[in-house]
């Protein structure tokens, strides 16, 4: 029976333009023994490392930690009461990863994470991926169903967000100073990009072709992981280059980017290709100062 659990609710903030919305509609839960924090302004890394730890430094206090990041807007009042149901239905579950819906690709994405008390982050280097936490088998559910969608992921982004969305999402299929690429997140990572892609050559909406064009200059060389803290400086002067497009320019601009990227090949091959370049230093040193 859901109200026996304290949640301790964590969102970082670096800008978003959904943040007044995301917060307001945690607000509104029916559900209402919990506590909100926010992180503003951190860099990417260091952002996440401060949640998890004060996720686990404040462990014994709450049940269950939720994590909604400042670009979500929870949609459904009672969604806090039905993710306190899924941890007393299932008691193994240490991990609940819950679909939101996306505007940039226009489909449900993982997602909105809630946590056990139990569950630790132990500290590493991982620049990229920062979620990850190790849990066991049958303590992870992945929900794309049930309570899916859990929120509007960036409803309403701002064109710079949109390009740093891309070069996010880029990075993690290219994985620069990573040992060796997740067969699994590059591939995932880089469909959700082509739906972008395709989302935007469909509605000409300018903020979804600034998140592919990220994405292609990111393919180009010389952006790297520590790029993408808002704290740093590279990725607005970047952005700054290619503000003032209009939708027909910046088509334009995707196309003659995509084109140096193999464009031209099938889409699974052109990421395999890219992968590759971009993590032999040579080729990156050689792409990374092109402009277009």
């Amino acid at each position: 029976m859901a109200g026996l659990s304290k949640i301790l609710v964590g969102t970082l903030y670096s800008g978003e333009n959904e943040f007044e919305e995301c917060v307001a509609a945690i607000n509104l839960q029916t559900y209402k023994d919990f506590e909100h924090i926010v992180f503003k302004n951190l860099p990417n890394k260091e952002a996440h490392d401060t949640l998890y730890k004060t996720f686990m430094d404040r462990s014994h206090e709450f049940d269950i930690m939720i994590k909604v990041d400042a670009d979500m807007v929870i949609e459904d009042k009672n969604l806090f009461e039905k993710i306190v149901n899924k941890f007393e239905i299932h008691e193994r579950l240490k991990d609940l990863e819950i679909a939101v819906f996306d505007f940039f690709s226009n489909q449900l994405i993982m997602g909105m994470h809630a946590y056990r008390n139990t569950v630790k982050w132990e500290k590493n280097e991982e620049d990229l991926f920062v979620d990850s936490c190790t849990v066991g088998p049958g303590e992870l559910i992945q929900d794309s169903s049930d309570l899916a969608p859990a929120a509007f992921h960036c409803k309403n982004p701002s064109p710079f967000q949109a390009f740093h969305f891309g070069v996010h999402k880029a990075l993690k299929i290219i994985q620069p100073g990573r040992k060796d690429v997740d067969q699994i997140y590059s591939p995932y990572h880089w469909k959700n990009i082509e739906r972008t892609r395709q989302n935007f050559l469909k509605t000409k909406d300018i903020r979804l072709g600034f998140a592919v064009l990220g994405a292609e200059l990111t393919f180009m060389g010389g952006i790297q992981p520590s790029h993408i803290s808002y704290s740093d400086p590279y990725l607005k002067n970047l952005f700054e280059n290619y503000s003032f497009l209009n939708g027909i320019q910046l088509e334009k601009k995707i196309r003659k980017a995509s084109g140096r990227n193999f464009g031209y090949l099938p889409s699974n091959i052109r990421r395999r290709i890219l992968v590759w370049i971009f993590r032999h230093k040579f080729f990156h040193r050689v792409r990374k100062n092109k402009s277009i």
